[in-house]
């Protein structure tokens, strides 16, 4: 399935004066990143491919603002990818990021892929989960956890300019992701208790995805 680009490649200014850095905003064609689209949209709920989609635009929009230069392909696969522990398809027992950078890692190398930027990918995927990833030196690591928590909790929203944020869920509805991210995760922490998942929900995840500032 083809996913258009949210917006052509350059700057724009918005109504605001703010300027909307849309560098690598365009979602890469290249064989691995159509093979990941593929994987996502065949395994996951709408709701699930626009968080993901999301996640990726949200991520790219941080990376000036932290002077990261990630790769656009390795990122675009990680957030693609990064939540397929939460798809019927592929959930199970084991915590639903391990799950994600299995699955990840196996489609990479199925589709030749050098296994050095295939482990890149699984190891962005099996940490995003973890605040401190936001820190991690590798830029596709890092961009995919900040990426998640900007749609997810709205860490970080009011760093990116207003006209990029409508634009990026208005390409990639939210379809009242809150209340369906809301329901995976009590249903993850009941079923795998020892999980981060868990222990984010235990610690008031449900409060924070509820203060998450986006209309539904």
């Amino acid at each position: 399935m083809a996913i258009p680009p949210l917006v052509p490649g350059g700057e724009n200014i918005d109504s605001e004066g703010m300027t909307i850095t849309s560098r690598c905003s365009r979602i890469p064609d290249t064989r691995l990143a159509v093979a990941a689209t593929d994987l996502l949209v065949a395994s996951s709920t709408a709701t699930l491919v626009n968080h993901c989609l999301r996640t990726y635009h949200f991520g790219l929009a941080l990376a000036d603002r932290d002077s990261l230069a990630p790769d656009p392909e390795l990122l675009y696969i990680g957030a693609a990818l990064h939540d397929l522990g939460f798809t019927q398809r592929y959930d199970g027992p084991a915590p639903f990021e391990e799950i994600g950078a299995d699955a990840a890692h196996e489609l990479l190398l199925a589709q030749g892929a050098d296994p050095a930027r295939a482990d890149l990918v699984a190891e962005a995927i099996r940490l995003h989960v973890y605040a401190q990833t936001a820190q991690d030196p590798r830029p596709e690591v890092a961009l995919l956890s900040i990426g998640a928590a900007v749609d997810v909790f709205g860490l970080r929203l009011d760093l990116i300019a207003p006209a990029l944020t409508r634009q990026i869920i208005e390409e990639h509805p939210r379809l009242g992701f809150t209340a369906a991210i809301t329901a995976i995760v009590a249903d993850q922490s009941a079923r795998k208790p020892d999980s981060a998942l868990a222990r984010l929900d235990r610690s008031g995840g449900a409060r924070l995805l509820a203060a998450a500032p986006f209309a539904e």
